[in-house]
């Protein structure tokens, strides 16, 4: 994992804050791997924190909620902040598209 991915998406014009919610994620019990994303649409569907950026995320094999902070892309509080907000937008967004309103705001 690392940085070797940005730096591949980088080189192809990506920038940081795009491919942030679907960088790749490993759970610390298990050892599953999964995008932020993939997390969010699943294992934390119906959580009203999903959608008031939350900065863990939770493993949908295992179960286990752990910060995004452990994720090794993730140096700091501010980066985690910065992709809890993005991936907030990306479920609202998503939640527009099908029509879901949610009143946890």
């Amino acid at each position: 994992m690392g940085s070797t991915y940005f730096d591949a998406m980088k080189a192809h014009g990506f920038s940081y804050n795009t491919t942030a919610s679907v960088r790749k994620m490993k759970c610390p019990r298990c050892g599953f791997e999964f995008s932020l994303v993939y997390a969010r649409t699943f294992a934390c569907q119906g959580c009203s924190e999903a959608v008031r950026g939350c900065p863990k995320v939770r493993c949908n094999k295992c179960d286990l909620e752990f910060f995004i902070e452990a994720s090794p892309d993730v140096q700091n509080k501010i980066q985690e902040r910065t992709l809890a907000d993005h991936i907030t937008r990306v479920v609202d967004q998503r939640n527009k598209d099908l029509g879901v309103v949610s009143n946890n705001r």
